[in-house]
């Protein structure tokens, strides 16, 4: 699915098609190449991609520090796996950017990956999910991407709140951290108090609910939901933080 989108950030407003899953930078600057006929030379490619990578970058909250274990993560893990990335995504009408974003954010693309929670691998599945998708090795990483590109473009399908495109998938998201059942037991509790539609919720109205401790006092009654609602509300952040990253890399 294309869309077309107005960026108010920039001076010169542009219309600019993009594909369903490119959508964090719709409420920040997207930069592009010129769209001149005339083919640029090594020296003005070069020179064009290390200003897109540089204003990539700067939209991303990470400190200096974390942008540079990133970059040398990326050299060293996900080169490995890029091709795997990109197949998967493919698959499944994703930007393979976004998905390797989420892997950054699960396991470093450690194949590995093990938690506390019994998540393991590359996409850190819960066993019903990996179940659920066929997977039958979490270890496995070409498994672990086909199936948690499956399982993040599930939750955008069947996801039914948001006003826009980068709303559903902020909301996917979170449902991919904290669990689909409770991301809608929330989403039905904001539609009830906010007495909106399901598609006038936005990912603001979300994650504004799952970082004011007294909603989940009241719905939940305990305090660790409410360290859980924080984050996701900064497993978000992060993701969008990590694609920006990888789409400055990305330019060569």
């Amino acid at each position: 699915m294309v869309l077309i989108i107005e960026v108010n950030q920039i001076k010169k407003i542009k219309k600019i098609r993009i594909n369903r899953t490119i959508f964090f930078v719709l409420s920040a600057m997207i930069f592009t190449f010129s769209c001149s006929d005339q083919p640029l030379n090594n020296e003005e490619l070069s020179s064009s991609c290390a200003n897109t990578k540089e204003k990539l970058w700067s939209l991303s909250n990470l400190s200096e520090f974390e942008k540079d274990k990133f970059n040398l993560l990326y050299q060293e893990r996900l080169l490995s796996y890029i091709d795997e990335f990109k197949e998967a995504a493919k698959l499944n009408n994703l930007d393979w950017e976004l998905l390797a974003a989420i892997a950054f954010q699960e396991s470093q693309w450690n194949p590995k990956a093990r938690s506390a929670t019994q998540v393991k691998g590359m996409m850190m599945l819960t066993l019903p999910t990996a179940k659920s998708l066929g997977v039958d090795n979490r270890l496995d990483p070409v498994q672990s991407i086909n199936g948690g590109a499956s399982y993040i473009a599930k939750l955008i399908d069947e996801i039914n709140f948001g006003t826009s495109t980068g709303d559903t998938i902020s909301i996917a998201l979170a449902a991919y951290n904290l669990g689909v059942g409770n991301i809608n037991r929330y989403l039905e509790e904001i539609q009830i108090n906010l007495n909106k539609e399901n598609f006038e919720i936005t990912w603001d109205d979300l994650s504004s609910f799952l970082t004011e401790e007294v909603n989940h006092n009241e719905l939940i009654g305990n305090s660790t939901n409410y360290k859980r609602g924080i984050q996701a509300v900064d497993y978000v952040t992060r993701v969008k933080d990590y694609y920006y990253l990888i789409l400055g890399l990305g330019c060569n």
